[in-house]
């Protein structure tokens, strides 16, 4: 994933106790990557569900123009992007919004730089905050991640597909008591009704309330 300027640093990642660290399995990176806040994570596991996104990587660096002179610019995130996507491939820096207004005036100057630069590589340079992506809907992302980390074998998705298709819009558990009567069989209804809301097969509203199984779901293609 290199360039002629584009660079990236191998992160070694601390115990800190002021904030969460560790390493994200991504999928898509086939691979664990880094990160140093939960923020951070965030920005990692969004991706993973981002169609439009191939892979990613942390510790970019570019070279800029700040305060007089060069320097190296270490910005969080590079991503790479499908050739039709509606977005460049892009350089990324993740920061919560309290940090950016305790030296707004500062960051606004580092940032156009990195811009800059970051242009001149048709590249796009993004910040990401805690405003990109609700609790909520993170939330219901890390619940779905599971189904990519660890695939199952959906025994039930040619029903399910039919019986979304006959009832257009059901919910998940009026779903399940359409498949079996029998309680015992719920946790595997739930996880094929699920696993296929991660696939894309179904969908879900993702944004306005945690995915139980009274959330209804429906076709994709619909």
């Amino acid at each position: 994933m290199e360039n002629a300027t584009l660079k990236f640093s191998q992160r070694k990642i601390k115990k800190n106790y002021r904030s969460i660290t560790g390493h994200f399995p991504s999928i898509k990176n086939n691979t664990s990557i880094g990160f140093e806040s939960k923020l951070e994570k965030a920005h990692f596991l969004a991706l993973e569900f981002d169609n439009e996104v191939i892979s990613y990587q942390e510790q970019p660096q570019i070279e800029i123009f700040f305060n007089g002179k060069n320097q190296i610019y270490s910005a969080d995130c590079y991503i790479k992007r499908v050739k039709n996507s509606s977005k460049k491939d892009s350089i990324v820096e993740v920061k919560y919004i309290n940090e950016i207004e305790k030296k707004k005036e500062y960051f606004e100057r580092r940032f156009e730089s990195a811009k800059i630069s970051a242009n001149k590589l048709d590249l796009d340079f993004e910040v990401y905050t805690e405003e990109n992506h609700s609790e909520i809907y993170l939330d219901n992302l890390d619940f779905l991640y599971r189904y990519k980390l660890y695939p199952i074998e959906n025994k039930y998705e040619n029903q399910i597909i039919n019986l979304v298709k006959q009832n257009k819009r059901v919910s998940a558990f009026e779903l399940a008591n359409l498949i079996s009567q029998n309680l015992k069989d719920y946790p595997t209804i739930s996880n094929c009704i699920w696993d296929l809301v991660c696939k894309e097969k179904l969908k879900s509203d993702l944004e306005s309330a945690k995915v139980t199984m009274n959330s209804f779901v429906e076709l994709s293609c619909e």
